[in-house]
């Protein structure tokens, strides 16, 4: 029995994502395809244009027989916690390969790269470079280009699939059991602002698209999905942001994911002068820290993240009833911590997890929760084909 896992954001899903199952189902031919995906939020800090319930069925309509879900606690850290997070829910679940998407598709150069970044070395040059208050992008740029020469790996480094590429490989090392296949991104690239000429446009681009009320339609997998403009979110949590501040005093939120070296006294200044999200996020970005680190900790202010103890999380969200009978052929550890409900459990993940939507569902105008309550979504594939 072969089990394909995959990793999923789904922001929106597009015809791109189509392309990606397609491939990776037909690349690795396995029995039961597995996803792991994030939910209200996006590993960017960015909340979903697209509620994670409606992400799963649209899943399962893509090929997918079994979806996971990647809590937000997770998601809403660096990339590297994100990666390791969705790897072991996946090699938990007894997934025997693994497909992800970059743009390099040189498996030998990829892994390379993990070398070099796992180098003492490298490190060495990091810490130096940060010390003299480089950026983190510009200083593992520079402590790079002191490990190698190599114009393909340099070009390559810091492209975004690329990166979590890296991430996953990283992760998988302690699984080397897994066989890992790779998908080349085609059509687009990760940050292309326009729409394509084919339908294989970024998600980037079909969410500005949403934003500037444009015609996206011909992009997106579900044409009759109201799909939520990522600045009216943003601009919620903005506002979200604000009562917080005005709540807490400052020291609170020293103990926040994401919060340290006094950041919360410079979001606390650019609060009383920033007029949307987007312009607060900006003046609070400095060398040291990106925007997508910057977003996600906002996003942990707003939800009261802080950090717990790491777990072993086995949501299922939503399955083909066409393949059930992969839960059986697991052992009876797995599936022992398998569950849908959160009623069936107690897990500091599945708290903040569950704060996630509430809050989701605040910003979005959108009642949800009680989906919570309601999973898994069960589809079946016979039906859906007639």
């Amino acid at each position: 029995m072969k089990t394909l896992g995959l990793v999923l954001e789904l922001n929106p899903p597009h015809y791109g994502h189509q392309y990606f199952i397609n491939q990776a189902k037909q690349i690795a031919n396995c029995d039961y395809t597995i996803a792991c995906m994030s939910t209200s939020f996006c590993m960017r800090g960015i909340p979903s244009c697209i509620d994670k319930w409606e992400k799963a069925k649209i899943a399962l309509k893509l090929g997918v027989d079994y979806v996971f879900e990647l809590p937000s606690y997770n998601y809403l850290q660096s990339a590297d916690y994100f990666c390791r997070g969705a790897i072991d829910i996946l090699a938990k679940l007894q997934i025997t390969d693994i497909a992800f998407g970059v743009e390099l598709d040189n498996l030998d150069k990829l892994q390379k790269i993990v070398d070099i970044l796992d180098s003492l070395a490298f490190n060495a040059d990091l810490k130096a470079n940060l010390s003299k208050g480089s950026s983190y992008s510009a200083s593992a740029l520079k402590a790079l280009l002191n490990q190698t020469n190599d114009k393909e790996i340099i070009d390559n480094y810091a492209l975004p699939n690329n990166t979590l590429a890296i991430g996953y490989l990283k992760a998988l090392r302690k699984y080397p059991s897994i066989n890992i296949h790779l998908i080349k991104r085609i059509d687009n690239n990760y940050f292309d602002q326009e729409l394509s000429l084919t339908n294989i446009s970024s998600a980037t681009s079909i969410r500005k698209a949403i934003c500037e009320k444009k015609d996206y339609l011909s992009n997106v997998v579900n044409k009759e999905y109201a799909y939520l403009n990522e600045r009216k979110l943003e601009d919620n949590l903005f506002m979200l942001l604000k009562y917080r501040f005005a709540l807490q005093p400052l020291d609170y939120f020293k103990n926040i994911i994401g919060v340290n070296e006094g950041i919360e006294v410079r979001i606390n200044k650019f609060l009383k002068t920033s007029n949307n999200y987007n312009e607060l996020v900006n003046n609070i970005q400095t060398k040291r820290y990106s925007l997508n680190h910057i977003k996600r900790m906002l996003v942990n202010i707003v939800l009261d993240n802080k950090r717990v103890k790491e777990e072993t999380y086995l949501r299922l969200l939503a399955f083909n009833k066409q393949k059930k009978q992969y839960l059986k052929k697991l052992d009876k550890e797995t599936k022992t911590l398998i569950f849908s409900s959160p009623t069936e459990v107690s897990s500091s993940y599945l708290e903040y997890e569950l704060k996630a939507s509430l809050v989701y569902d605040l910003i979005a105008n959108l009642n949800t929760f009680a989906l919570e309550y309601k999973a898994p979504i069960i589809i079946d594939s016979e039906e859906e084909n007639d």
